[in-house]
């Protein structure tokens, strides 16, 4: 694992699959617009849609639809002469840990990691159906791919109820099981951090460019409650670990268990994994502003 870690930290560039609920928040359509905007940190190759399941869809498959058709949203207002791969994902949650979800997603991943010469890293910043159902399908990819993952809350969290995890434990509980290389971003205690708000963001972003000005906008429209509101732009986390490594402090670990009522149990002979402990918020901001702007 020491190795991965390593391999994360360097300075050559990696071949990610980006696996987003897009339309969940508005936190994934900065990860995109940034994962994009750091050629010489990544190489994407596709985008993911993932379900979900809140106020903002009728069910995990309207959800990943939704996402769908986001991403397409973002890739233009980035770069409107992107082509890159788009993939529909599950349609629903794993019903057990033995059961895959059929997708173009979990296909993709399979196909793209299987005919890789090198590790591709699949960044999964929702809930991680799409990349379990292809761990379920073809287990031999775990020797070639490298997941990082934004879920759950930090180890020292009373719970780890968090949104992503919570939606899909099964699918959660396949990845921690699996043994494939595994970075984990918690959100409580870890990427809560990472909070922005709509006056910091107007200043650093307002007026520079199309994509900017929509960025801006939905998070002005997130809440109805602006006073001294601040919001968590949690999943570009999981593109810093790759454009601003330093800027997350990571630590070798054994694997928790992840229980069925979304608690992490010890167990010292588990095999290891990443785990961000600590991160930089101004750094990472500072780094993503510039990205977003063209300063940089």
């Amino acid at each position: 694992m020491q190795k991965i870690l390593e391999q994360i930290k360097s300075a050559k560039p990696k071949k990610i699959i980006l696996d987003t609920d897009a339309y969940n928040e508005i936190d994934d359509q900065f990860a995109i617009a940034y994962a994009m905007r750091c050629p010489e940190s990544i190489e994407l190759l596709s985008i993911n849609a993932a379900p979900f399941l809140n106020s903002r869809s009728t069910d995990p498959g309207d959800g990943m639809e939704k996402s769908y058709h986001e991403i397409f949203n973002i890739m233009h207002l980035t770069d409107p002469a992107a082509k890159i791969p788009v993939y529909r994902g599950s349609t629903a949650f794993l019903t057990d840990k033995r059961t895959p979800v059929e997708s173009e997603a979990a296909d993709n991943i399979i196909n793209t990691v299987l005919a890789a010469e090198e590790p591709i890293y699949v960044v999964a910043i929702g809930a991680i159906t799409n990349v379990a159902s292809a761990i379920i399908k073809c287990p031999e990819i775990c020797a070639k791919m490298v997941v990082i993952w934004l879920g759950g809350h930090a180890l020292h969290w009373p719970d780890t109820r968090e949104f992503n995890l919570r939606q899909d434990v099964a699918a959660a509980q396949v990845v921690f099981d699996s043994k494939v290389p595994l970075a984990l971003i918690p959100c409580n205690g870890v990427c809560s951090f990472l909070a922005t708000s709509v006056p910091e963001l107007q200043y650093y972003l307002g007026g520079k460019n199309e994509l900017c000005d929509y960025l801006v906008k939905i998070v002005a429209a997130y809440t109805n409650k602006p006073y001294a509101w601040s919001k968590v732009i949690w999943d570009v986390s999981a593109i810093a670990l790759l454009t601003v490594p330093g800027a997350l402090d990571t630590v070798i670990l054994p694997t928790p268990i992840l229980t069925n009522d979304c608690y992490f149990a010890n167990d010292t002979a588990r095999h290891p994994f990443i785990y961000v402990r600590n991160l930089k918020r101004d750094a990472i901001f500072a780094h993503l502003f510039r990205k977003l702007t063209g300063e940089a």
